[in-house]
């Protein structure tokens, strides 16, 4: 997998979990317009609203799972290709140079 590929990944995630974050925001604003109570028709109204808005809000949870999966996946075969690479040891003779008194 290529950087390119790891980039998309992180990029999809984001993305969903952004998304995400928006709709529970959402929901959490009907959630207390709701417990606050006022006008039976307008209660009504945000009661559709709010499970319209938790629906979304599953599905969006499941876009964003599968791509965490992906990323997981996609930083896992990166991190394989720097498994794959020995250690040098370099033989070098160290020389010592004299300080300026």
């Amino acid at each position: 997998m290529s950087d390119r590929d790891l980039i998309h990944a992180a990029l999809q995630w984001h993305a969903a979990h952004a998304r995400r974050m928006a709709i529970g925001a959402t929901k959490r604003k009907l959630d207390t317009q709701i417990k606050a109570g006022g006008d039976c028709g307008w209660s009504l109204q945000r009661s559709v609203e709010q499970s319209a808005t938790a629906r979304q809000l599953t599905a969006i949870k499941r876009k964003e799972l599968a791509a965490l999966r992906l990323l997981a996946k996609a930083c896992a075969q990166q991190r394989g290709h720097f498994d794959l690479a020995d250690v040098i040891d370099l033989d070098v003779d160290v020389k010592l140079l004299r300080c300026a008194e």
